[in-house]
């Protein structure tokens, strides 16, 4: 009886217990925290899971980009590889497959895949031991084509040595460039300067120029030409304004037809002509190994032709160049727009010196230029006797002795090209010389050289800019005794030094504000001098500006060949 007594009360608690509703509100509490921590465990796992798949694709983005600026395909590899493992990930880069790294000359392409597994730490509750993690990416990099000038000191003083070296250091640039472009993607103009800068007859001929003379083909440009990269200022000379002047052929000292070379104002030799658009190897080297040094410098010509062959303007140049056969066909888009994104240009300037003065006969007040020179070419041309007639008996005769007597006429044949003699004319009048004859004589006698010279044809009085082309006007002041013309062509429009520094320095600016990288190179020149000052200033940056010498002039050009490597890379 005490016993059932004593087992009721725990009967009772168990069913109290059973019936309490306050353990419900403990179970949910018990399921909702399990739901916790699977959503946390799920979050948590989640962001581990994306930070090592952004920490991948970064790497991959980073090595695939890296190694695509490589020279083949086992550096690009290499490349990919260090960047995963430096980055701790190398267990997670994918082997290469076949077409994942491509390296071309002008292009490359470089593709990697990473993949691999993060185990989970709170989603493992509910099975899930392990989340899959991928990334793949790609990088292209496509190198620039090349527009390059090459604008070239030849000078007096660039002879010996200088020129030797320069030669040799100009032909390794020339190599490189075209070594390290897939062919047809770099096309390199040659522009040799000295006093002048002398185009090819083509190039002349396509230009709208005033033509005076025949002699030579270097152009005379106005000061506001050389503001701009563009060949003329104005109405451009390639359009129907305005031509371009043409440069009065003469010297300062020398004989008659017999004009001073270091003193000529244009040098007609076809190794001063400036190259166009090669692209050839061969070509390019010989044009260096043609080059000879002499004359004074006129460092702004050949800086303006150096922009202006690569401006777009002269598309029209280029398209006749190709119409002669001179240029490639497949260049009918040099030079190419400023704004295209695939073409880099470039121009290296080296000079030797400062800039020296050039002379001009005055055009404002035209003494010396225009027609009715004081010089004359009277034709003539040797002759063959055929036989004598008189006039009124109609008998003929083969005797050339009856052609001086009464009623007799005498038949020639041309025998023979036709010839020149020249005559000066005095310019006080009165006298001519006879510069064949080294003598004077009367007017008279030269109005009546068609009865005492052989064979003669014709009288013409020459043009002052065909003039000049034949005498220097030293060599007119020597027979004459009148400087008159010396004094106009040595004081009346020269351009000193200075000036040229500084329109040198305006074409520069011109050609780097349409996007141009300009290189220069002080050869040998004094530091802190003239010529140093305006070719850094002409120099896209400090760090564009080189100095040589002899022994060092190769480097020179081998760094900027560099750097127009790296450039050609970073664009």
């Amino acid at each position: 009886m005490g016993e059932c007594n004593a087992r009721l009360p725990r009967a009772v608690a168990a069913n109290r217990f059973l019936r309490d509703e306050g353990g419900s509100v403990t179970a949910f509490a018990f399921f909702v925290f399990l739901m916790m921590l699977m959503v946390g465990g799920l979050a948590l796992d989640t962001m581990r899971h994306e930070m090592v798949r952004a920490r991948m694709q970064a790497t991959l983005d980073r090595a695939v980009l890296a190694g695509a600026k490589s020279t083949d395909a086992a550096e690009a590899r290499a490349t990919v590889e260090d960047y995963f493992s430096k980055a701790d990930l190398a267990a997670y880069l994918e082997a290469e497959q076949d077409g994942d790294i491509q390296i071309y000359l002008n292009s490359s392409r470089v593709s990697a895949r990473a993949s691999g597994t993060v185990d989970t730490y709170l989603m493992n509750l509910v099975g899930v031991n392990e989340l899959t993690v991928g990334g793949a990416s790609t990088a292209e990099v496509r190198v620039p084509k090349l527009e390059i000038s090459l604008v070239l000191d030849v000078s007096g003083s660039m002879t010996g040595t200088k020129i030797a070296r320069l030669k040799d250091a100009a032909k390794q640039f020339v190599s490189t460039i075209l070594d390290t472009s897939t062919p047809g993607n770099a096309v390199i103009s040659v522009v040799p300067f000295s006093w002048s800068v002398t185009p090819p007859k083509t190039v002349f001929d396509t230009l709208a120029v005033d033509v005076t003379q025949n002699y030579s083909t270097c152009l005379r440009f106005r000061e506001a030409d050389y503001g701009h990269a563009t060949l003329t200022s104005g109405a451009s000379a390639l359009s129907n304004g305005v031509p371009v002047d043409q440069m009065i052929y003469t010297s300062l000292y020398g004989g008659f037809d017999d004009l001073n070379d270091s003193w000529r104002s244009c040098y007609t030799d076809e190794y001063m002509q400036f190259l166009p658009y090669s692209m050839d190897e061969a070509t390019l080297h010989a044009k260096i190994d043609s080059l000879q040094a002499d004359g004074n410098t006129s460092g702004h010509e050949g800086m303006n032709w150096g922009a202006a062959l690569l401006d777009p303007s002269f598309r029209q140049v280029s398209a006749q160049l190709i119409n002669t056969g001179e240029m490639d066909a497949s260049l009918s888009g040099v030079p190419a727009d400023y704004t295209e994104p695939e073409t880099l240009k470039v121009v290296v300037m080296m000079s030797d010196g400062a800039n020296t003065t050039s002379y001009f006969f005055d055009k404002s007040s035209p003494k010396y230029r225009g027609k009715f020179s004081d010089l004359f070419e009277v034709k003539y041309q040797d002759r063959e006797f055929k036989y004598a007639y008189h006039i009124y008996k109609h008998s003929i005769r083969y005797d050339e002795s009856k052609c001086g007597r009464t009623n007799w006429k005498c038949v020639y044949e041309a025998n023979g090209p036709e010839e020149s003699v020249y005559y000066l004319r005095y310019p006080y009048g009165g006298w001519y010389y006879s510069i064949d004859d080294n003598r004077w004589i009367t007017d008279q006698d030269f109005g009546n050289l068609e009865n005492t010279l052989a064979g003669y044809i014709s009288t013409e009085q020459l043009s002052w800019e065909m003039a000049w082309g034949r005498m220097s006007p030293s060599w007119y002041g020597n027979i004459t005794g009148d400087w008159s013309p010396w004094n106009d062509y040595v004081g009346s429009e020269y351009v000193d030094g200075y000036a040229k520094d500084a329109r040198m320095r305006n074409v520069c600016g011109a050609t780097k504000t349409n996007g141009v990288v300009v290189y220069s190179i002080g050869f040998e020149v004094p530091q802190g001098g003239r010529a140093e000052d305006v070719l850094s200033d002409c120099a896209s940056s400090s760090s564009h500006y080189y100095r040589a010498n002899t022994t060092d002039i190769s480097a020179a050009f081998n760094s900027i060949a560099a750097n127009v490597q790296n450039l050609r890379l970073t664009q």
